[in-house]
């Protein structure tokens, strides 16, 4: 008779298969695709190639698989190779801050309109990876300024049927190329007209302050920046809505006492703080302030009395809003 061994370590280990995955590859290819795509855009300039991140954060990015993979390397030379990369990308990283590309320099962009005669204002401002001050003057005029290293802002207005100035100022979505690109802006709203305004920024960081200023509507679209807004004696002749929008930022929002606000907030995975504002007793997603009337002595609650109503809306954000 014969006998059949089975070796039952021999099947265990076959049936027992591991997946790895080839980090150095994967950095390599990443690596490969940030040199080629920065190099095509920095030479060619192609108007239909859109970048969604900033140049800058694809070095680090592929320099946390190099440190993965010099993580898993068992050998000399990958770690050598791996050690050089990773010495290479941070040098690349750090020239990308400091050292400009040929092509860049210093371009000033002024937008004075003057508005004397218009009805009203409706204003439509993008900013991107900018700091930038918008702030409400006594003037009768529109200004806009922007100093950039490597573009101008565009600029464009017509008046309409209703003799209301429409202005839009625009900025380029991302530069050229590797490089320390700085963009800068100044913007005035004029107080002696009514004023609509849509501000979108986008890895930005801006303090607006507006004072006295006749505010017929207001829309702020905040993705990954930093909003600081003052709103202070402000007179209301009519409800007034401001819609606030943040994803991934973090907006610090100071109202005086005298105006009367009514917030309604929808946002979801945020970190949200309201000061001087109630609670509204129905609906535990809106709040409110509660005014006196000098004339009567009595107490108005907002919904009785000219406001200004906020719509918020936010993910993943920072939101203060203070009432003072």
């Amino acid at each position: 008779m014969y006998s059949v061994i089975i070796d039952n370590k021999l099947e265990e280990s076959s049936t027992k298969r591991s997946i790895k995955i080839n980090f150095g590859k994967i950095y390599l290819f990443l690596l490969m695709f940030s040199v080629s795509l920065i190099y095509f855009y920095s030479v060619y300039q192609s108007n239909y190639l859109s970048v969604f991140i900033p140049y800058r954060t694809l070095w680090p990015i592929s320099i946390i698989f190099i440190g993965i993979s010099i993580l898993r390397a068992k050998n000399t030379a990958s770690f050598s190779i791996g050690f050089f990369i990773t010495t290479l990308s941070v040098g690349i990283t750090i020239t990308s801050f400091f050292v400009y590309s040929s092509n860049v320099e210093i371009n000033t962009s002024n937008s004075i309109i003057p508005i004397m005669d218009s009805s009203g204002i409706a204003t439509d401002i993008e900013l991107v990876a900018t700091q930038a001050k918008i702030k409400s003057d006594d003037i009768n005029i529109f200004k806009g300024e922007a100093i950039s290293n490597y573009d101008k802002m565009s600029f464009s207005n017509y008046r309409d049927s209703n003799n209301i100035e429409n202005i839009k100022l625009e900025q380029k979505l991302f530069p050229p190329g590797l490089g320390s690109y700085t963009k800068n802006s100044d913007i005035v709203f004029p107080t002696s007209v009514p004023i609509s305004f849509n501000i979108d920024s986008k890895l930005s960081y801006i303090e607006i302050e507006l004072s006295k200023l006749k505010l017929r509507s207001g829309a702020i679209k905040s993705n990954t920046s930093n909003v600081d807004l003052v709103i202070k004696d402000i007179g209301l002749d009519e409800e007034v809505v401001l819609d606030i929008s943040s994803n991934l930022s973090r907006l610090n929002i100071i109202i005086s006492k005298d105006i009367p606000i009514v917030l309604s907030n929808s946002s979801s995975l945020s970190d949200t703080k309201f000061l001087g504002i109630n609670k509204n007793d129905t609906n535990s997603d809106v709040y409110q302030t509660v005014i006196q009337d000098d004339s009567s002595k009595e107490l108005l609650s907002s919904e009785e009395s000219k406001k200004l109503i906020i719509n918020l809306s936010s993910t993943l954000s920072q939101i203060n809003i203070t009432q003072k």
